[in-house]
């Protein structure tokens, strides 16, 4: 008990303790049948059996008299979709099932009020221990998967108020740091003036906002201390209501409610109130004892209708809320981020100004390490219960950043790439060109595997992706960028700007993949359509959305009437889910990006659930796979010594393409932007060239090549992947591997998407069947070095530098004044049959996903990461002998998603990135659009999948064993090598010292 909870396991209904008896009483059953149901038809009969109104709704209920039957639609999809994920193989991992449960919460928990905040993945502070000793030395955060609350806002000042506050504005310019919301203000905001221990989330800086949870969300490991957590942050408000807390792990499907109060007797002086947690202690399923699970509608059901009840206990807790009460009330010193000075050195004035400096440091690592998913460490200050003075005079530590890693290799973060600095106190630092001299005893090419032997002897420590993706572009000059990484991969960047030139086009292949990105992402508005939108059956919750929708005329992507797209069958298939995208749009609505601690993953579940609903090649397989570990693309230029007169040759080349989509582009105050853009593509083709040619007369490309693979990322991690699993490829490539060993060095550098170990693959057969196995009972979790047992289950689930920036931003200029020619798209018949998809299916990509917060500052990072992952999965399809066709990326920022393109021909690999279509799906219109995109992609993908078919018999594996594709062998050559360099190095000294002692000897 590290946080000094005392649980409580009750066995009846009637059995919670006084403190929250009353808030339990919502647990109440909904009156319905006491069925359980799992597919589709026992969803229907259900639901006419609980609900007598009719399905189809054209009006909204009331504010604060909604109930279950208002969003019957959506328990019905939450339940079917869980079901169906259970349904399916893990490739590698368990499925992620919180996009499909957290819509549905997201949805309910929008009703509480009309102001509730509703954040997804937010980061918390965790409290301290009882016990010093006992307090978690490696994490000061925890994550809540969803929380729903109360936010109070700084009041903005207007300009008659700066006088009156002047002396106040003194003080605030000697504040250690400012959020970066604040910085763009025009207008004067205060800080909240409230301690630190008012605050239970991750902040930024100045504090211009505070939030009081009142639902909390969280998996097993971070319930306990986020419970204890809200309940101090309340103690400290004077707030004496129940918390409720929802545990649910992030790959299952049941929900266990758990209370939480403190005693109500006052703390003694420097010790923590004791916080007690009530939960059912039977493991059968019983939404009376606060037991529920999603893939069960009735039990769904009843867990709508218990959050719906909570209106009036949110309004309690928010009329509770009083700043006042906060400066009456004893100092609570809870948080595990700072330690209780107060009590450990007795107020003295050294001690107080230690602390001070602590907190500074403390807000300095928050400010770095709220952005990143990963849970932030203790500072080394933290490392002892009492800290002295001296201790606090030192100088603070840099943040570390930690990122992925890669299993079975010496891979790191190198240290270059480690320190930071916070914003406005100093700049980042970048990691150093490698120095090599301007001249070379001779001028004939040195081998790369020279130079990569004799470089070092040491093997530098490679970037992870998302570093790297985060340097700053310097074109072809000697540092480490992404244009090095394309180009040393035969990879270029362009627009979505077909061209005259016939050789060009053929060359590039970019007028024939210009019309295919129109016809996949094309969009015809009709009457038709309208009718059979408003004829669906939707939730009455979102049906003034659905209504909004049906009245536009159009929008920034639409095309001609004439232009048959969604076709029939994809209209009636997105109709059937309607309901699905109308919530999605509603809680994309509700802005946080404002909020102090939104971090990136404020919509991905949103996105999630749009491309799990409606990305489906065939009925009821999901093949949407969540934060992918993907190998990446090897260094070719390392591999080459001709790489040198290949630079020379190809940078003219791309230079003439970039001048030539140029021209094609009329001025016009419509296409300014994107003739901007291609500008600047231009402009930065002619760099390259520049670059090229001054790397060429140092004499020093074999030298430059050999130190960026040496620091190349290996792998990256896809926020989401769509795939089409190929059933039992990957079991006749490997029969024809010998050893064991052999086969799963195979599936580990060879594959895109790393799957299951091979212990489980049954490699003579392939007929080994997919078996999920779910647990459902009592779960030991040890998140705080004890045990709370909760029903649980598991599931398959720098000068050019704006310029760049400008050119490979795919939200800057939106196009659509060009219309697209129809063509008849390949259309997969529901009576295909398909294999059953097995451990052995290979997965072929068809679109990648990277999501980014609302930050135009990210846009740059999240486009790099996604070049890496296009570039590495036309690769892997090379491999496979598919080219020439297109593989889709989408690049979130925030709300906005842009869909682009990269594909490979004559041995060159082209990304589209400008003049490309993005998608607010905050805007109803725009969502839809964004999902008719999807039926068309998972066409596409079966269409990979018959062309693979038919290349399998003459795929050599043997030749794809001896020239791996992706980095980690070529990694792994680099550590052989400096190996054997090294021992080469200490042998030549041995012998050296031999020698010495010889010739000592004879004298």
């Amino acid at each position: 008990m590290t946080f000094g909870e005392v649980v409580h396991y009750v066995t009846q209904p009637t059995g919670w303790p006084e403190p929250v008896r009353g808030i339990a009483s919502l647990l109440s059953p909904f009156h319905c049948s006491d069925r359980r149901s799992n597919d589709s038809e026992s969803l229907a009969s259900v639901s006419s059996l609980m609900f007598s109104e009719p399905h189809i709704f054209h009006e909204a209920p009331a504010p604060g008299s909604y109930t279950a039957k208002d969003f019957q639609v959506l328990i019905h999809s939450t339940a079917a979709g869980s079901s169906a994920l259970a349904e399916l193989p893990h490739y590698g991992g368990e499925r992620s099932t919180v996009p499909l449960w957290s819509q549905l919460l997201h949805a309910l928990a929008n009703t509480l009020s009309p102001d509730v905040l509703i954040l997804e993945d937010a980061p918390f502070i965790m409290p301290r221990a009882q016990n010093v000793e006992s307090q978690p030395l490696n994490l000061i955060d925890g994550r809540a998967t969803l929380l729903a609350a109360h936010a109070i806002f700084s009041v903005p000042r207007t300009h008659s108020d700066t006088s009156k506050t002047r002396s106040r504005n003194e003080e605030d310019e000697d504040e250690s740091m400012y959020s970066a919301e604040s910085d763009s203000c025009n207008y004067s905001i205060d800080s909240l003036d409230l301690p630190l221990q008012a605050h239970m989330l991750s902040g930024r800086g100045r504090r211009l906002s505070a939030v009081v949870p009142v639902l909390l969300v969280a998996d097993s490991h971070n319930i306990v201390p986020l419970l204890c957590s809200t309940l101090y942050q309340r103690h400290v408000w004077g707030i004496h209501k129940p918390v409720v807390g929802l545990c649910c792990s992030r790959t299952g499907t049941i929900i266990t409610t758990i209370f939480g109060w403190l005693d109500s007797d006052q703390s003694e002086r420097g010790h923590m109130p004791v916080a007690h947690l009530a939960l059912a202690a039977d493991v059968s399923l019983d939404p009376s004892m606060g037991v529920f699970d999603f893939t069960d509608t009735h039990s769904a059901i009843n867990l709508a209708q218990f959050i719906l009840g909570f209106r009036t206990h949110f309004e309690d807790i928010k009329g509770s809320i009083s700043i006042e009460a906060v400066d009456s009330l004893t100092p609570l010193h809870w948080r595990s981020d700072l330690p209780d000075f107060e009590t450990q050195f007795g107020g003295q004035l050294n001690e107080r100004v230690a602390s001070w400096i602590y907190q500074v440091h403390v807000q300095i690592s928050s400010s770095e390490a709220s952005s990143s998913s990963s849970p932030r460490t203790l500072p080394p200050l933290s490392d002892t219960a009492l800290v002295s003075h001296e201790m606090m005079s030192s100088p603070l530590l840099a943040t570390t950043v930690e990122d992925e890693q890669v299993h079975g290799g010496n891979i790191g973060v190198p240290k270059e790439a480690c320190m930071i600095n916070v914003k406005g106190r100093g700049r980042r630092l970048q990691p150093s060109s490698l120095k090599i001299p301007s001249k070379r005893a001779s001028p004939s090419p040195q081998s790369l595997s020279e130079v990569r032997t004799s470089t070092s002897s040491h093997t530098p420590t490679p970037y992870s992706n998302s570093q790297f993706a985060a340097l700053s572009d310097t074109g072809l000059n000697d540092g480490m960028s992404i244009s090095n990484w394309l180009f040393e991969r035969n990879a270029f960047t362009i627009g979505r700007i077909p061209v005259r030139s016939e050789e060009l086009a053929k060359r590039t292949g970019i007028n024939k993949m210009a019309k295919v990105y129109d016809e996949m992402t094309s969009f015809t508005w009709s009457d038709s359509m309208k009718t059979i939108l408003l004829n669906t059956q939707v939730d009455s919750s979102v049906s003034r959305i659905r209504t909004d929708l049906c009245s536009m005329n159009g929008g920034p992507n639409c095309q001609s009437s004439a232009i048959n797209v969604p076709s029939s069958e994809d209209v009636k298939f997105i109709s059937s889910k309607i309901s699905v995208l109308l919530h999605t749009v509603n809680a994309c609505q509700c802005d946080v990006a404002t909020l102090q601690g939104a971090n990136e993953a404020n919509r991905h579940h949103e996105w999630d659930a749009l491309l799990l609903n409606f990305f489906q090649p065939v009925p009821k397989q999901w093949d949407v796979l969540l934060e992918q570990q993907l190998n990446l693309a090897r260094n070719l230029a390392a591999d080459d010594s001709s790489s040198a007169t290949q630079a020379i040759k190809v940078t003219p080349e791309y230079h003439d393409l970039c001048i030539e989509q140029e021209r094609w582009i009329p001025l016009t105050i419509e296409t300014y932007c994107s003739k901007k853009q291609a500008a600047t593509a231009r402009n930065q083709a002619g760099q390259f060239y520049d670059d090229i040619n001054s790397r060429h007369l140092r004499r020093n490309f074999a030298e430059v090549i050999a130190s960026h693979s040496s620091k190349d990322p290996v792998t990256g991690k896809c926020d989401a992947i769509l795939v089409i699993p190929c059933s039992g490829v990957a079991t006749v490539m490997l029969q024809r591997i010998g050893s064991v060993k052999e086969k799963e060095k195979f599936l580990k550098s060879f594959m895109l998407v790393q799957g299951p170990k091979l212990d489980v693959l049954d490699t003579n057969t392939g007929k080994t069947p997919h078996q999920i196995e779910t647990q459902i009972g009592h779960r030991p979790t040890t998140t705080s070095g004890r045990s709370l047992q909760v029903p649980s289950n598991s599931c398959v689930s720098e000068s050019r530098k704006t310029d760049q920036n400008q050119s490979h931003n795919p939200f800057l200029y939106h196009p659509d004044s060009n219309q697209a020619t129809q063509t008849k798209e390949t259309k997969l018949s529901k009576d295909t049959p398909r294999d059953e998809p097995s451990r052995q299916d290979l997965l072929l990509p068809v679109l990648l996903a990277e999501y980014k917060k609302k930050d135009e500052s990210a846009i740059s990072t999240s486009m790099n990461q996604m070049k890496t992952y296009l570039v590495s999965a036309v690769t892997f399809l090379s491999e496979l002998r598919i080219t020439d066709q297109p593989i889709f990326g989408l690049v979130v920022d925030g709300t906005i998603g842009a869909v682009t393109m990269a594909w490979k021909t004559n041995n060159q690999i082209y990304i589209m990135e400008h003049n490309v279509r993005h998608y607010d799906i905050r805007d109803p219109f725009q969502a839809l659009q964004f999902v008719s995109i999807l039926p068309r992609l998972a066409r596409h993908g079966l269409n990979l999948c018959s062309m693979l078919e038919k290349q399998l018999a003459i795929i050599d594996v043997k030749e794809l064993q001896s020239k791996p594709w992706s980095k980690l062998p070529q990694r792994q050559e680099d550590e052989r090598l400096a190996a054997a360099r090294q021992r080469e190095s200490e042998e030549a000294v041995h012998k050296i010292a031999d020698e010495a002692v010889q010739r000592g000897d004879r004298n």
